[in-house]
């Protein structure tokens, strides 16, 4: 028997979804969840004295402001709001629930009881301080800080070091940089021309048109346009130009479809994911330590990929117009595994141009004119070669594969060959969570030079709506003393982002990035944290429709993982093949996909 009455219930004030007890209103269906209504509750009784917090006035300013004729009654309950505010206004809302009645509650006994008399230990062993050692790069320079290098496994150490090391690092906050997840021979199979057949092969026939046309955001203003498909692949690799000859970056909104992408991947490279790393935390079905794959399969949630990317970079910071990926963060997890590039060079006399355009720009924001950041062009130094013009930016990586050895303890080997010197693709910047505070200041404190509006963005890192470039990167730093990590992104290597880091992204070349959204427990807090943040957000913001059950995903998670136990408890020798961390818990998860991707072909194959 299902354990739902319902699981498509929203608050209609916070338009948040609800976990499990909340308000409703017996006539109209009013739905209110049990935070909204203490925040009613605490602005009816403020009104006649000053709140204790900040976060408190804001609150009751919020509530006061947009519902002056709805307040609680004097015993605690609340009224239906009026006809005007989406309710009758008859009614009081009444106490109700989505869940069976004592699920929860059977649930916490079960926890409580499975945990009686267990003892702690670290089920992942005590660390391996020298290979640990030998797998850290430095990517950031941040004074009386222990957190400056970052974990760089192989996909091949992560096979040897098992998950012990990458739960380690996690666990804080930080990035990882996973190399040489795949051979870089199959790389051609990655062009977007071969992946646009490939689509061809499972979609409709209306879909097979060349000329249609697809919507991409053009980087330089955020807005969408249209743009034939096959016009798109042209300039992927050989760039798109503007009258005035600035480069036109552009990224594919919405094309592969996540469908298509998805039955693209399983159809026609089903062995590849099976070969993606940290597969018991990343796939979305089968990850035993995702989280978010406990939601049973009618639950409202967003898509979680696979999603494939596709967009367009040029080398050389421009300073406006290049970033694909501006500072924001996610609730969830994320990895994107870069999969092809493709250099887009300058024209000569393109190169003039974007010179004359760009130091006028660049010396209003308070350089004067002779000073070497007028003379670089914010960093664009337009002569020199990729690793010059990379290091101008203030970026504290390396240009190419062999570069990134400095700072790394040893070279990295594929089959007991150095790797081949490589350009990178993209370059990234991730902060910790313990900064946003300071870079949300800083941002609200120089909202104008990113020529936005004069509002005060109360919420700056969940619109998206800005890019530090190096100048700012280095003004923040003075002002703040925070740095992010920065690091580049070659082929074949798969960036794991934890939730709540703000991050950003600038592409060097034209590329193509597999994207996996997961939630893990060592994030599953932050997730908590960041969705009570997004439930105050106004409720046009974008993110309210990216925010997470994260409510239903805690109580499916933990249900999950007591059958789990329960499993391993009843059949002991289940649980000894299968300890927590063993890295046969990788091989039994792409042994499961590789079934099922067996069975659907022979199930596509006959369809068609």
């Amino acid at each position: 028997m299902a354990n739902y009455l319902c699981l498509f219930s929203c608050s209609n004030l916070c338009r948040i979804p609800i976990t499990d007890y909340h308000r409703r209103c017996p006539s109209c269906s009013y739905d209110l969840c049990l935070i909204c209504c203490r925040d009613l509750r605490e602005a009816t009784v403020h009104q006649s004295k000053e709140p204790q917090t900040e976060q408190a006035r804001i609150t009751d300013q919020n509530i006061l402001s947009k519902f002056p004729h709805w307040r609680s009654n004097d015993n605690g309950s609340v009224p239906c709001p009026p006809k005007e505010y989406g309710g009758c206004g008859y009614s009081s809302l009444n106490l109700s629930r989505i869940f069976k009645m004592n699920w929860v509650a059977k649930l916490i006994k079960n926890v409580e009881e499975m945990v009686s008399g267990c003892k702690m230990s670290d089920a992942d062993g005590p660390p391996k301080t020298g290979l640990n050692t030998l797998r850290l790069c430095q990517y950031s320079q941040r004074e009386a800080s222990n957190d400056n290098y970052l974990y760089c496994p192989t996909s091949e150490d992560l096979k040897t070091d098992g998950i012990g090391m990458f739960r380690m690092h996690w666990k804080t906050g930080e990035p990882i940089i996973v190399k040489q997840v795949f051979d870089r021979s199959s790389i051609s199979s990655w062009d977007p021309l071969v992946i646009w057949r490939g689509i061809l092969e499972t979609t409709d026939a209306n879909m097979k048109d060349d000329n249609r046309m697809v919507k991409a955001i053009d980087c330089l203003d955020g807005s969408e346009v249209d743009i034939e498909l096959g016009q798109f692949m042209k300039g992927y690799t050989e760039g798109r130009i503007l009258e005035n000859g600035w480069p036109q970056i552009l990224k594919l909104k919405d094309w592969p479809s996540p469908r298509a992408s998805e039955e693209f991947l399983l159809y026609q490279r089903p062995e590849f994911i099976s070969k993606l790393p940290l597969l018991q935390y990343i796939h979305s079905k089968w990850g035993l330590l995702n989280v978010a794959a406990k939601l049973p399969h009618y639950s409202l949630q967003n898509d979680v990929g696979p999603k494939i990317y596709i967009s367009y970079g040029i080398n050389g910071e421009l300073g406006r117009g290049d970033s694909v990926t501006k500072l924001h963060f996610n609730m969830r997890d994320m990895v994107y595994l870069l999969v092809h590039t493709s250099e887009v060079k300058l024209k000569d006399w393109q190169r003039t141009k974007i010179e004359m355009m760009q130091k006028p720009h660049i010396c209003s924001r308070g350089s004067s004119p002779d000073s070497a950041l007028c003379t670089k062009i914010n960093g664009l130094d337009l002569e020199s070669d990729q690793k010059d013009s990379t290091m101008d930016q203030g970026y504290e990586v390396y240009p190419s594969a062999e570069g990134n050895m400095v700072n790394c303890e040893i070279p990295l080997r594929q089959n007991g060959v150095t790797s081949e010197i490589t350009h990178p693709g993209v370059l990234w910047d991730v902060f910790r969570r313990q900064d946003v505070p300071k870079v949300t200041e800083y941002l609200k404190m120089h909202w104008k030079e990113f020529g936005k509006s004069d509002d005060i963005v109360t919420w700056p890192l969940y619109g998206g709506a800005v890019f530090l470039d190096g100048l700012h990167k280095r003004k923040l730093k003075e002002e703040f003393g925070v740095e992010p990590w920065s690091f580049e992104q070659n082929l074949g290597e798969a960036i794991f982002v934890p939730a709540g880091c703000p991050f950003q992204a600038r592409n060097v070349q034209s590329t193509v990035q597999l994207g996996l959204d997961f939630l893990s427990p060592e994030s599953l807090g932050e997730a908590v944290r960041l969705a009570e943040e997004v439930r105050r957000l106004p409720n046009e913001h974008d993110a309210k429709l990216q925010v997470l059950e994260v409510g239903k995903i805690s109580l499916y998670a933990a249900s999950s993982a007591i059958k789990e136990v329960q499993k391993l408890v009843l059949d002991p020798k289940l649980g000894g093949e299968i300890g927590y961390g063993d890295p046969n818990l990788t091989a039994m998860v792409s042994e499961n996909y590789e079934k099922m991707s067996k069975r659907r072909q022979i199930t596509y194959n006959e369809c068609v």
